[in-house]
C-alpha cells in the first residue's frame, strides 16, 4: 500500500473487469460500469476519483491515527504504556472504522495521511526527547513508526482483523468505506442511489465464483 508524499483529494485508478484499482494499491470489487449505472448522478456532482480518494485515506487511518497518537502520546506517557495502548487503538479501530465513516472526518485524515507532514512531526518530536535525554521514548518511537509504515502491525493483527471483517460486513471492506462515502454525498446532494444494492449483490457473486474457481483448480 502506497502513501502520499502530501494528501491528494483525487486519485488516479485503473478499470479493469474484475474491479477498480487505485494508485494507492487498494483494489476495489466494483466495476466502474456498475458505479456508473447506479451512481453516475452522483457522479456528475463529485467524481468517482473525489469518493476513491475519501475512501482510500479512509482504509489507511489506522495507521495514519496510529501515527499521530504515538508522535504526541510519546511525549507524555511512558513509553511501555504506549507499547500496549497503540497497539490495541490499532487493532480495535482496524475492526470499527469501516462502521464509523464520516465525510467531515475525511478531510482532517487527509492532512494527517501526508508522509512529508509525518516525516516533519516525527523529526522534530524525536529531536525533542534525544534532547531531553529521553532515549527510550526515542527508541519506542522510531520503533513504532518503523512497525506502521511497513505494515508490520497489519502482518500481525490480520489474522484477527479479516476473521471480524467478516463477521461483521457483508462487503469486502473497500468497497464497503466506498459504498458508505457515495451514500453520505448523495444524502447531502439530494440524489437518489436506487438500485444501489444490485452492486453489492454483484459484488458478492463475484468473491463467490472466484473462490468456487478456485477450490475447483486447487
Amino acid at each position: 500500500m502506497a502513501w502520499p508524499l502530501w494528501p491528494k483529494s483525487k486519485v488516479e485508478y485503473h478499470s479493469t473487469p474484475q474491479g477498480i484499482l487505485t494508485e494507492s494499491g487498494i483494489w476495489y470489487r466494483t466495476t466502474l460500469d456498475l458505479l456508473n449505472e447506479y451512481a453516475g448522478a452522483l457522479f456528475e456532482r463529485e467524481p468517482l476519483e473525489l469518493h476513491l480518494a475519501r475512501s482510500d485515506t479512509w482504509i489507511r487511518s489506522p495507521h495514519t491515527l496510529s501515527i499521530w497518537i504515538l508522535a504526541f502520546g510519546i511525549m507524555v506517557y511512558q513509553p511501555w504504556k504506549l507499547a500496549i495502548v497503540i497497539p490495541v487503538f490499532f487493532l480495535v479501530w482496524q475492526i470499527l472504522s469501516p462502521a464509523l465513516v464520516t465525510r467531515s472526518m475525511s478531510f482532517l485524515l487527509r492532512v494527517l495521511d501526508a508522509v512529508l507532514l509525518q516525516a516533519i512531526l516525527y523529526a522534530a518530536t524525536m529531536s525533542v526527547l534525544a534532547m531531553s535525554g529521553r532515549y527510550g521514548a526515542v527508541t519506542v518511537g522510531i520503533m513504532g513508526f518503523i512497525c506502521f509504515r511497513w505494515g508490520i502491525l497489519t502482518y500481525l493483527t490480520r489474522p484477527i482483523v479479516v476473521r471480524c471483517w467478516k463477521a461483521m460486513y457483508k462487503l469486502p471492506v473497500p468497497d464497503h468505506i466506498l459504498r458508505a462515502f457515495m451514500i453520505r454525498s448523495a444524502l447531502k446532494c439530494g440524489i437518489n442511489l436506487a438500485g444501489f444494492e444490485e452492486i453489492e449483490q454483484s459484488v458478492i457473486e463475484n468473491m463467490f465464483r472466484k473462490k468456487t474457481s478456485g477450490r475447483r483448480n486447487s
